[in-house]
């Protein structure tokens, strides 16, 4: 173990000039107020770049009044020991940590002459196990004070700092980096698989509302190349029902002229009866004639022929033949008179069923070439279908597919390319969110364990602290114990010490409820109790009596001697008050004012 050989102040607060050689184990450094005790300690911290002393104050206003530049120098020991050197990339048996202030607030740092940056100091630094920024390990003056009021959370960390268990919370801030960075790798797959899922839902829509289009335009297409086939067999049905209607009207139209040939030939038989009638009648006629002037001549001889009687009989006779050929006459005549009339309807039917045969012939053709045109639209539209249906039928079921195509609305033609994109990155961001829900329960388990391991190592540490500082404060006729709180959160979780004093019941420890002396006194035992746990190399505390009553101050400085006096690792206690070291190896160092400048006295025993 590394430890510091020599402290060196030019131009430093109330120094000119001086050299403060150290010694591994306890350092004493006494004096009365004022005499440059705390500048020694200040100018460790400035040298070795602590964050304390680019806080409090401007690094010009330590330069000695006067004076435009100081250095402060602390010389570490690198010597060989064990299997090698503290810091073997230097090889020197001592490294001389240097900072210059100017009078402007610039600096800079050397070490052995050659200058170095702050983060090379620091490496140093951390090879060597020097620790200046942790008021556990140097406590400045005044800070005693200052730690009664730090949050139980601070005091946890410092703790943790000073011995080395830092790395188990930085571990745990590893896991929770990675767990936050999992977490928002999550949020933003969430929210991008949001975004795939509400895309791919919209486009799924879209698809499925192509598909049906699709099925509805193919439907559609049917629909219209069995329409056109229904247009040809409802055409064909009308063309085939009008040749059905002409070829009965020719029938018909035959049947009549059948009928009218039939009445012409019972007309002409009639007519040869009529004139045959009519000759015999006539015949008839002249023979009444002759017969009546046969009558009139043998009237006028006075009936006395006997030829009168044959004469008036065979008159008679031909009276009687007469009448019986008009009325043959007028029968045949009736009959021929009828007949003649039918024959006169049926050559009027016949020339209206011929104009209609002719109407419909024409008709026809004109069907016959629509049929035509049809056939070749239907040829054109696709094959024949196996069965055609009704072309009302048709016609409502194409309506209705054409109104449904209208109701889809306009559909993107990319819907299935887009579907299928966004089908595509919805599962590769289901498998992402997949991958990192199992990654952020194996990060969530891993932070189980380093919490839990973090819990158990400050549970061990403050349990062993509390165990010394017991047994400290009951020799100062003092009780109290350490404790951890929120051991459940790291973030929140906290050290609190607690101190009772003359058999008073332990309270929490904070900058009221105590005084100053007690305050100072719990303070300081806590700081004891823990120095065997602390890494640094280098310890050191200011005015650790302050406030405190002889019977304390004694019995801690009693203490102090106990801990320190044989320990490896070196301390450096301040105090202004007289001190007797009894026996074992201390170094004390007297500082006194002398004419405004700091003088060193160094009192080996």
């Amino acid at each position: 173990m590394t430890f510091i050989r020599e402290v060196v102040l030019e131009n430093f607060m109330s120094y000119e000039y001086g050299r403060i050689p150290l010694g591994p184990g306890l350092n004493i450094v006494t004096g009365p107020n004022g005499a440059g005790k705390s500048s020694i300690l200040l100018g460790i911290s400035v040298a070795l770049g602590a964050q304390y002393t680019e806080r409090g104050r401007r690094l010009r206003d330590l330069i000695r009044w006067g004076s435009k530049l100081a250095r402060v120098s602390v010389v570490l020991d690198n010597s060989v020991r064990g299997r090698g050197r503290p810091y073997p990339r230097i090889k020197s048996d001592i490294i001389r940590v240097s900072r210059y202030l100017r009078a402007d607030g610039s600096y800079w740092f050397e070490v052995n002459g050659v200058e170095y940056s702050r983060g090379e100091i620091q490496g140093i630094l951390k090879a060597f196990g020097f620790n200046p920024d942790n008021m556990l390990v140097i406590m400045h003056q005044n800070m005693v004070e200052e730690f009664a009021v730090v949050s139980p959370r601070d005091k946890l960390r410092l703790l943790e700092d000073a011995v080395g268990l830092t790395h188990y919370r930085e571990r745990i801030m590893d896991v929770r980096g990675r767990l936050e960075g999992v977490l928002k790798d999550e949020a933003e797959v969430k929210s991008m698989l949001e975004k795939a899922k509400a895309n791919l839902d919209f486009w799924r829509g879209e698809y499925e509302k192509l598909k049906v289009r699709d099925e509805l335009m193919k439907r559609k297409g049917d629909l219209e190349v069995e329409l056109a086939w229904s247009k040809v067999n409802r055409k064909l049905k009308s063309v085939n029902d009008l040749k059905a209607r002409i070829e009965g009207l020719k029938g018909k139209l035959d049947s009549l002229k059948r009928s009218y040939d039939a009445l012409s030939s019972e007309i002409k038989v009639l007519e040869d009866s009529m004139i045959q009638v009519e000759l015999e009648r006539r015949r008839i006629m002249d023979m009444l004639i002759e017969y009546s002037r046969m009558i009139g001549r043998l009237e006028a001889l006075g009936r006395v022929s006997g030829d009168f009687e044959e004469v008036s009989s065979k008159f008679s006779k031909l009276r009687v033949d007469f009448e019986d050929a008009c009325k043959r006459f007028e029968s045949i005549f009736r009959d021929y008179v009828g007949k003649f009339s039918s024959r006169t309807i049926l050559g009027y039917r016949i020339e209206e069923l011929s104009s209609e045969v002719k109407l419909r012939e024409r008709d026809l053709k004109s069907l016959e070439g629509e049929l035509e045109s049809l056939l070749e639209d239907a040829k054109r539209a696709g094959p024949m279908p196996s069965t055609v249906r009704d072309l009302d039928e048709v016609n409502s079921d194409l309506i209705m597919v054409n109104a449904r195509i209208e109701a889809l609305g306009p559909v993107s033609t990319e819907a299935e390319k887009m579907y299928n994109s966004f089908n595509s990155t919805f599962n590769e961001l289901s498998e992402r969110a997949k991958i990192l829900s199992e990654n952020r329960e194996a990060i969530l388990r891993e932070l189980n364990d380093r919490v839990e391991a973090w819990r158990k190592a400050i549970i061990n540490i403050v349990s062993e602290i509390n165990g010394i500082y017991r047994d400290l404060l009951s020799g100062l006729n003092a009780s109290g114990h350490v404790r951890v709180t929120n051991l459940d959160d790291v973030e929140k979780a906290g050290l609190e010490i607690l101190v009772g004093f003359r058999g008073s019941e332990p309270i929490l420890l904070d900058g009221y409820s105590q005084s100053g002396g007690e305050r100072t006194t719990a303070i300081v035992s806590f700081l004891l109790a823990a120095q065997r746990f602390i890494k640094s190399p280098f310890r050191a505390v200011d005015e650790f009596d302050i406030h405190m009553d002889p019977r304390n101050r004694e019995a801690i400085f009693k203490c102090i001697l106990s801990y320190f006096k044989d320990a490896e690792a070196q301390y450096l206690a301040i105090t202004p008050s007289p001190i007797i070291v009894g026996e074992g190896k201390v170094n004390v160092i007297f500082v006194q004012n002398v004419g405004g400048k700091s003088e060193v006295k160094v009192v080996s025993k």
